[in-house]
């Protein structure tokens, strides 16, 4: 199976559903999200719940409603985060902050969470289905905040004494959990038995902290032509990836200390991101992080055995490797 040709084709099906959830007017509010969405992205979340769907023998249909949710929820962080990032580029183009300001930013994304839930409720889901898929979607939803509220509070802190479980304990909320939850409501659309959600649900989570970590991976060293975002921004925001931890780990008092400052600082130098890209990649710390997003897609696979057609269990094993293979 072409992996890619896959997310194309279920990406198309995502999208024309997106643009019917999104209103068309006050158009000075929902233009500029109709643009934002057409920016594309990888669609990773809402592919891997038809995926799981279809692997329990279950309709696109079925599924479509919770696939959109998540996918506009998603979105709808994005645009926060990125201010509170202050990032200048999502998927190739200035962030709706940078474009508009930041009060009209946060209102296009306060609008976009208003369509995650109209886009529930106009898809005329069964009481006793809305309810529980509700309260699924609720609890993913608290986790990426959480997750969230605790980066947030190691920058406002200045805090850089983390451990890796730590940093996998705000990872596994602030994007482990919308993955994992994206692959268990797929199962439950095909009226899966609890197990099989379960294992489902086990198999997103981890490819979700797979998948983060392997976006900090390319945050320093993808070809800038393809990732569409600006290489070293994760070092400019002095972001707490495993790869920042790792480094900091190997490095001896006075480097570690050199290291810290510069991350802490508000703003950096070209040379100084250069600085701790070049510490990163001599401390191993790059190359660690990549064998740990391997070693959890190896372990996210193993999750799969709850799918018994081993032909749909291709297909997900497929979307598990395009997570560490990409290249943006």
């Amino acid at each position: 199976m072409d992996v890619a040709d896959y997310i194309s084709g279920q990406s198309r099906k995502i999208e024309d559903r997106i643009y019917i959830s999104i209103p068309d007017e006050p158009e000075c509010i929902y233009r500029m999200l109709r643009e934002y969405i057409s920016r594309g992205g990888k669609r990773m979340r809402p592919v891997l719940t038809l995926a799981c769907s279809e692997a329990c023998g279950g309709r696109d249909e079925d599924a479509l409603p919770y696939a959109v949710a998540i996918e506009i929820f998603h979105n709808f962080t994005l645009i926060h985060d990125d201010i509170e990032d202050n990032s200048p580029l999502r998927r190739g183009k200035p962030t709706l902050h940078e474009k508009f300001g930041i009060p009209i930013a946060i209102n296009s994304g306060d609008a976009l969470y208003t369509a995650v839930w109209s886009s529930l409720v106009s898809s005329n889901l069964a009481p006793e289905k809305f309810q529980k898929a509700g309260k699924m979607l609720v609890n993913a939803f608290s986790s990426v905040v959480d997750g969230q509220g605790t980066e947030l509070e190691w920058y406002r802190s200045g805090t850089f004494e983390l451990t890796e479980e730590d940093y996998f304990r705000m990872a596994g909320g602030k994007t482990g959990s919308l993955i994992g939850v994206s692959c268990r409501i797929g199962g439950y659309a095909a009226q899966a038995p609890e197990e099989v959600q379960a294992g489902l649900q086990e198999f997103g989570e981890k490819i979700g902290l797979s998948f983060q970590i392997k976006d900090d991976v390319l945050n320093l060293t993808a070809d800038p032509s393809k990732y569409k975002k600006e290489i070293g921004e994760d070092i400019k925001e002095g972001k707490r990836s495993l790869i920042t931890l790792k480094m900091l780990s190997k490095l001896e008092e006075k480097e570690r200390a050199r290291a810290t400052e510069i991350l802490k600082k508000p703003e950096k130098s070209a040379e100084e991101i250069s600085e701790i890209i070049g510490l990163a990649e001599s401390t191993g710390a790059i190359d660690y992080a990549s064998s740990v997003s391997d070693k959890l897609v190896r372990e996210a696979k193993r999750s799969l055995d709850v799918v018994k057609d081993s032909s749909k269990r291709d297909i997900l094993e497929a979307l598990a490797d395009y997570v560490v293979q990409r290249e943006k």
